[in-house]
């Protein structure tokens, strides 16, 4: 089973220290991800702002897939 509480520890400093707030951080089941597969959403934003460009996407989606390979190749288990 997924820890959404843990994701959410080690998703919330990356975005901070790219300046961007975390609004919600969800795991979609199969059939919301259209495929066989659970997807990770994350929805953040800039707080002057209230919003996110494609390259902020981009820095964070990075930020966080190394942070969680990591992770992994530590041993733990996320998704």
């Amino acid at each position: 089973m997924v820890d959404i509480a843990r994701i959410t520890e080690i998703v919330e400093p990356e975005a901070k220290a790219l300046g961007f707030d975390v609004v919600r951080v969800k795991i979609l089941g199969r059939s919301e991800a259209g495929d066989d597969e659970m997807a990770l959403q994350i929805m953040a934003e800039r707080p002057e702002t209230g919003q996110l460009v494609i390259a902020d996407c981009v820095a964070l989606s990075h930020r966080i897939s190394d942070r969680m390979d990591a992770l992994e190749e530590q041993g733990e288990d996320l998704i």
